[in-house]
């Protein structure tokens, strides 16, 4: 019942129109608690290949700005929770592109069957802006907070059952997929 975008996100502007600011020196990036974005080693091949990596400030829909186009949001961890259950057992594999021309291995049993086509972006390390885990990891914001922290999602190269929650620093960069309203 839920309708993704098949690719991570990439807008430089929110719906409203304002830009969202583009940090490509790396010790600025902590200090940031503005929406900002990045792309894996300012490099436009990973940027079109991989989408952005937003900071949570950049996905926090309490400022009124919203990142995603007309009619989609960025979803909440129940939505990712729900997207989870529906794909059932192995939900990882089901998610996850085939093949290793993005990913550094297969897992076991992979087979993208959602259609969802997640690719391993890697993501910013929130206290000093470097890049890593790009073919490894991938990791998408929710909506959700838990604390003074962002909750996310994030799938392994080395798993085809895992996708898993977790909260941390929101300024670390990750990916946003965006959920029909």
């Amino acid at each position: 019942t839920q309708h993704w975008m098949a690719e991570n996100l990439k807008v430089t502007k929110y719906r409203n129109g304002d830009e969202i600011t583009h940090i490509t020196v790396n010790s600025i990036w902590s200090s940031n608690t503005d929406g900002a974005y990045g792309y894996y080693e300012n490099n436009t091949t990973n940027r079109d290949t991989y989408g952005m990596l937003y900071n949570w400030y950049a996905v926090d829909n309490s400022s009124s700005r919203y990142i995603c186009p007309e009619g989609w949001h960025v979803p909440t961890n129940s939505e990712f929770s729900n997207l989870k259950t529906e794909l059932g057992s192995n939900s990882a594999a089901k998610l996850k592109e085939t093949g290793t021309v993005h990913w550094a291995n297969e897992s076991t049993g992979t087979s993208n069957s959602s259609g969802f086509t997640a690719l391993p972006a890697g993501y910013r390390i929130y206290n000093n802006g470097t890049y890593t885990n790009l073919r490894n990891y991938t990791y998408f914001w929710t909506s959700s907070t838990s604390g003074t922290n962002g909750i996310y999602r994030f799938l392994s190269t080395n798993s085809s059952t895992s996708f898993s929650s977790n909260n941390n620093h929101k300024t670390y960069g990750f990916s946003v997929r965006c959920i029909e309203d």
